[in-house]
Order: C-alpha cells, then sequence, then structure tokens
C-alpha cells in the first residue's frame, strides 16, 4: 500500500507544476498565433513539442517509478488515474498568476 501511494504521490506532486508551467506556455503561444494569424494564411499549434514532451515525460516517469517500486501494471495504470485526479485537484486549489478567476 505504501508503494501504491508513493506513486500516487509522485504524479499528484508534479502535475499541478506541470499543469501551471503549461499554462504560461500556451497563452504565450496563443499570443504568438493571434499575432501570425495577421495577413498569413499559416496556423500554429497551441500545444508546442515541449508541452508535449513534458505531458510524455510525466506519464513515462510516473511508470518508472512504479517499476522501480515494484507495482504491477494495473497498479501503476489505477496510481497514475489516482495521483492525475489529486493533481488537477491541488492545481484548481493554486492561485492564478494573472488576477483573473
Amino acid at each position: 500500500m505504501l508503494k501504491f501511494f508513493l506513486s500516487t504521490l509522485f504524479t499528484a506532486a508534479l502535475l499541478p507544476l506541470f499543469l501551471a508551467w503549461s499554462r504560461g506556455q500556451t497563452e504565450g503561444q496563443i499570443d504568438k498565433m493571434q499575432e501570425a494569424a495577421f495577413d498569413t494564411p499559416g496556423m500554429e499549434s497551441p500545444v508546442t513539442p515541449p508541452m508535449l514532451m513534458g505531458g510524455v515525460g510525466l506519464v513515462a516517469g510516473h511508470f518508472l517509478v512504479g517499476g522501480w517500486l515494484g507495482l504491477k501494471g494495473w497498479q501503476r495504470l489505477l496510481s497514475l488515474v489516482a495521483g492525475g485526479a489529486a493533481g488537477v485537484a491541488l492545481f484548481r486549489q493554486l492561485p492564478k498568476q494573472d488576477g483573473r478567476p
């Protein structure tokens, strides 16, 4: 049970940090997209490659930690879901830095 809790805690602790960072990246990318949209036919994605790689790294890190702790595959997956839910709940409790509600 302690191993499962540690694996869940890993994701729950890192997910709010990742979400806060990716929110800033997305807002910067949206500003860049709005500037680029004027007089250009091109389109840019709101999800940047560093954000995508960060998300993949977070999930891969979770599964690596679960493997080091000796959790089975279904336990790692359940831990990812529980840690994700806890991380999103923690993220929602953080005050926004730009002053918006």
